[in-house]
């Protein structure tokens, strides 16, 4: 054996093969904790396969997640509600939604009168830091931020805050990790919100392909089914 084909053998045995080289790797940004991370992770894990693509998620909390995914350290965010690319401009939504997310009050008073943002304006809220679609609604509001969903919960079970807004999926996973039997689930929804995959502007060129192929997995069902076995589980 030669001493080229020697070198070959080698780092074959020592640098196996994984099917995709770096430019076939899209690495995301995401909300750390959160069900619906795992939930868009497996809808994108399934479309970018069918494209070629393989995709690395990094959980960082939800202000950073942005940041990092914006300024390009990343290539994208894994998920968020519309709009965000009028702030962060240099990321892009794929158009197609890849989850839903549900923003729930929980409280441990069950009389609290949910009817929209408005009507939790006389309440003092526990929210999480860096997550927009609860910076918006309760803007102006008295709002106590924290950075994980389980010391927003933490506080509103030892009273500090009348109530919390949270994704629906998150808020059961917390309640249940934390054992706390006295808050409850409030309904109907504060509001519904289409959740969108963003790219970092320079991989604008993968979005027709990723789209076309999200648009099926949604006529398919394909989308709603993994949303329903994720949840299922909690």
């Amino acid at each position: 054996m030669n001493f080229r084909v020697s070198v070959l053998v080698l780092s074959i045995l020592l640098f196996p093969t994984t099917g995709y080289s770096d430019q076939n790797k899209i690495v995301v940004s995401g909300i750390a904790g959160a069900v619906n991370s795992d939930i868009s992770l497996q809808v994108l894990k399934e479309a970018y396969k069918e494209i070629g693509y393989q995709i690395e998620y990094q959980p960082l909390p939800g202000a950073r997640a942005l940041h990092t995914s914006n300024s390009g350290q990343v290539d994208g965010e894994l998920f968020r509600i519309a709009n965000v690319e009028k702030k962060y401009k240099n990321l892009i939504p794929v158009p197609t939604p890849i989850n839903v997310l549900q923003a729930i009050v929980f409280s441990k008073n069950k009389n609290v009168d949910v009817n929209g943002w408005k009507s939790l304006k006389p309440y003092k809220i526990g929210v999480q830091i860096g997550i927009k679609f609860v910076e918006r609604g309760t803007r102006g509001f008295n709002v106590s931020a924290v950075e994980t969903n389980e010391q927003v919960f933490k506080m509103l079970n030892s009273g500090r805050v009348n109530i919390a807004v949270v994704a629906y999926t998150n808020g059961v996973k917390t309640i249940n990790k934390l054992k706390l039997t006295d808050v409850k689930t409030l309904k109907p929804p504060v509001q519904e919100y289409l959740l969108y995959h963003y790219l970092h502007k320079r991989h604008k060129n993968l979005i027709p392909s990723l789209d076309s192929v999200l648009q099926n997995m949604k006529k398919s069902g394909r989308i709603e089914q993994i949303r329903r076995e994720i949840i299922n589980k909690l």
